[in-house]
């Protein structure tokens, strides 16, 4: 029987309600948050379920979660509100901001590149150890001298985990702030967004545990999987892979790509948004093993990944289940954020439901 779903919902989205109450009738969920901004309106903000994996504390208002990659489509705001505000551009090569990038035929990589995960670097080679993943500067060294094992700008691969360092860098560089620091100062402390890159201690009480005991080990480095729980994966910065926050505060982000935002700053610009709307690569991805349609920051609705129904919905999701969705034409915004992971061809109905009745409420 689905728990209780807390929170509130225009009478025209009480159906994004029942399909997060369908996920766990249906879909063995453990505790998850939905929400829906349209047209600059938070019209859904619902959860329900357990914030521990024993069943033990329940799911709040105020409960956050690891995002997984679901963090990129914050990581990909930042750098383009940057462009947008001419403090960078997309076009630059990495190496203009960082000029130790250069190393080993990398001088032509842009920014975009890597928005696009088209720069040839979708992992560390050698494979990372354990300890130095949390040691920033040496991941970034790392990257800069390594050489693209794909052609750079040519052959899409996932850059599942080193995209954060790309951008992360490449933001320290041109702002003189970490990228967590710079969200903390620019978005979310000034708006009252739950959302963090790098959580404070005195918010680490309201994450949600991750139930990951269906997930299978990392083949591609450290099993970043089994360090979700602990206080130094929560206080570090991942741009690609451990923001937290909820569906709520996703959502709110996400609305400054949307004409109508839910924060009082001025959404992205037409120039920043042609960028997303922009297809850079239609083709297979070696990593992931599916097809991308992938735009400058956001992949977009395909046959392969169905979140849309019209050609101007574009979207990223995180392992395990979490999805962000933003249909342009319409100013909607979708998000789906849990706390129990299952692999990536498992239960991805659990997002695409709640996508799917958002859909149908703006349709009707």
């Amino acid at each position: 029987m689905a728990p209780r779903i807390s929170g509130d919902a225009d009478e025209r989205f009480e159906p994004v309600r029942s399909a997060l109450a369908t996920n766990f009738d249906e879909d063995a969920e453990l505790g998850a948050s939905a929400a829906v901004v349209h047209r600059g309106r938070l019209v859904c903000d619902v959860w329900g379920g357990s914030a521990s994996v024993d069943g033990s504390r329940p799911w709040e208002s105020d409960t956050i979660v690891n995002l997984w990659s679901t963090t990129k489509t914050a990581a990909a705001l930042v750098v383009l509100l940057l462009h947008d505000r001419g403090v960078l551009s997309v076009e630059d090569p990495i190496a203009a901001h960082w000029p130790e990038f250069a190393a080993a035929g990398k001088d032509d990589v842009t920014v975009r590149h890597a928005l696009t995960h088209l720069a040839g670097l979708h992992e560390f080679r050698p494979p990372l150890e354990h300890e130095t993943m949390f040691d920033w500067d040496e991941c970034c060294s790392l990257l800069a001298a390594q050489a693209p094992i794909r052609p750079p700008g040519e052959a899409f691969a996932y850059h599942a985990f080193t995209q954060g360092f790309l951008l992360g860098e490449v933001v320290r560089r041109v702002t003189g702030q970490t990228m967590g620091d710079w969200i903390r100062a620019e978005l979310t402390e000034p708006h009252h967004i739950d959302f963090h890159l790098g959580v404070p201690e005195s918010v680490r009480p309201r994450i949600a545990e991750t139930d990951h005991a269906a997930m299978p080990p990392s083949n591609d480095g450290p099993d970043r999987v089994a360090d979700v729980n602990t206080a130094r994966w929560q206080a570090s910065e991942f741009p690609s892979s451990n923001g937290h926050g909820n569906a709520r505060s996703v959502a709110q982000l996400l609305s400054l790509l949307t004409r109508h935002s839910v924060i009082d700053l001025d959404p992205l610009g037409e120039r920043a948004l042609d960028l997303v709307r922009t297809v850079d690569w239609d083709g297979p991805d070696p990593v992931t093993g599916t097809n991308v349609r992938m735009g400058v920051g956001f992949g977009h609705s395909s046959r392969s990944m169905p979140v849309g129904v019209n050609d101007e919905t574009v979207w990223w999701a995180g392992l395990g289940g979490s999805m962000a969705v933003v249909d342009l034409e319409q100013d909607l915004v979708v998000v789906y954020a849990m706390n129990r992971m299952f692999p990536s061809t498992d239960h991805v109905m659990r997002s695409i439901r709640v996508v799917h009745a958002a859909h149908a409420a703006v349709r009707a």
